[in-house]
């Protein structure tokens, strides 16, 4: 068995002004809220591009003692890319409660009382801990069914961020993203191929992948590694995604996949066509693959 650390509670007396602590000194942003419809109680949960833990801040009406958050004894732990100006913004919040020179490191409080250790990110090309990238890609699998429920914008933006964070030939990025959430269009989109774009018609969301060969003769590859990226990134976020394949695919009118794609989107007719992306909630996730025996005798050493 592996665990995965996902969040830590945090019990506060004034949400807000908690909520505001933690955007300014850390760069966190509010991810997700809930709580009954009484307003008895609240969880807001807290993160930031920089990495998938968060903190969950829980407040809980009619409180007024003082949480015991571990104080001194316990801490979190955020390393920060610019030490330098970091030390200044604490200091500005009056939120610094140790300094440890010699480590070169410090440590601040919140306002319930939690310590929160700051660290200078490691600047060195290390091995990054809890990423296990080939875990991610035997869970991946292509979802064709979604249950109508929406997808967060900062979801879908992660998924877009991985795509625009793809490796291309020389560095020249040939791609372009066509973002579409609007239902009329998706019906449109699942209607570009005879069979296959179905699941366009119930997807939240969808990305169309178009390269400019002018840009680069290594578009197709290009785009691909995009398209890679982002069902990655959408599996490892807990969405469903399907690569839908549009270079070289026909509809049943007898034009092409291209044709009707670029239709319906308005695309410039220099560009190409290369793949959709579907994207929705879950209704249901396949089992992951293993990398078999059967797998493994495609692999050649020195000489096939």
């Amino acid at each position: 068995m592996r665990a995965q650390a996902i969040h830590r509670r945090i019990h506060v007396l004034d949400l807000e002004k908690s909520i505001a602590f933690y955007e300014q000194a850390l760069g966190l942003e509010v991810v997700d809220r809930m709580g009954p419809d009484d307003g008895s109680w609240e969880n807001v949960f807290m993160g930031n591009d920089a990495g998938g833990f968060l903190i969950e801040l829980t407040w809980n009406r009619g409180r007024v003692e003082p949480y015991v958050n571990g104080g001194r004894d316990t801490h979190l732990a955020y390393a920060v890319d610019d030490m330098d100006a970091a030390r200044v913004l604490h200091d500005e919040m009056g939120c610094v409660c140790f300094v440890n020179e010699r480590m070169g490191l410090h440590f601040i409080e919140d306002p319930d009382g939690c310590w929160i250790e700051i660290v200078p990110a490691q600047r060195s090309h290390a091995a990054q801990t809890g990423v296990d990238v080939l875990a991610a890609m035997t869970r991946r699998r292509s979802v064709r069914a979604y249950t109508g429920e929406r997808i967060s914008d900062r979801d879908l933006e992660r998924v877009i961020e991985a795509g625009l964070s793809s490796a291309s030939g020389r560095g020249k990025r040939p791609w372009e993203l066509v973002v579409v959430r609007d239902r009329a269009r998706l019906e449109k989109l699942a209607e570009c191929r005879e069979a296959g774009a179905g699941m366009l018609a119930k997807a939240d969301a969808a990305i169309v992948v178009i390269g400019d060969p002018q840009v680069s003769d290594t578009w197709v590859e290009d785009c691909s590694i995009v398209m890679a990226n982002m069902h990655l990134a959408a599996d490892a976020l807990g969405l469903g995604s399907c690569w839908v394949q549009g270079r070289g695919r026909n509809a049943a009118d007898g034009r092409t996949a291209e044709e009707r794609v670029f239709a319906a989107l308005d695309i410039p007719e220099e560009y190409r066509l290369e793949a959709i992306l579907s994207l929705g909630a879950c209704e249901d996730h396949p089992a992951p693959r293993s990398v078999d025996d059967a797998a493994r005798t495609r692999v050649h050493h020195e000489l096939f």
